[in-house]
């Protein structure tokens, strides 16, 4: 069994992988949310988001992850970025 410190080195790892993955996603959001203000397109889609809630349980239960953590944490990444496309909207008007 791994000691402690190798146990939080490698949580310190992933970490870093995250946060590169997440800047990538918000990258990624934050072009929806100028093409959504540039076409008058509304902030939040219910539709898209119900389709990307089952990808994300299906998600989770293939790695073996408890599929409401993944909602739960994709429920606040969405939450950000629909505010984030709020803005945009704000910001242009």
């Amino acid at each position: 069994m791994a000691d402690l410190t190798e146990l939080r080195t490698n949580i310190d790892d992933i970490d870093r992988q995250l946060v590169a993955l997440l800047a990538r996603r918000f990258n990624c959001t934050e072009e929806v949310g100028i093409y959504k203000d540039q076409h008058g397109l509304p902030a939040q889609d219910p539709s898209r988001e119900a389709q990307q809630f089952q990808k994300i349980a299906q998600y989770a239960q293939e790695q073996g992850l408890n599929p409401e953590y993944a909602a739960a944490i994709f429920r606040h990444l969405m939450d950000l970025v629909i505010s984030r496309h709020r803005e945009l909207r704000s910001v242009s008007k």
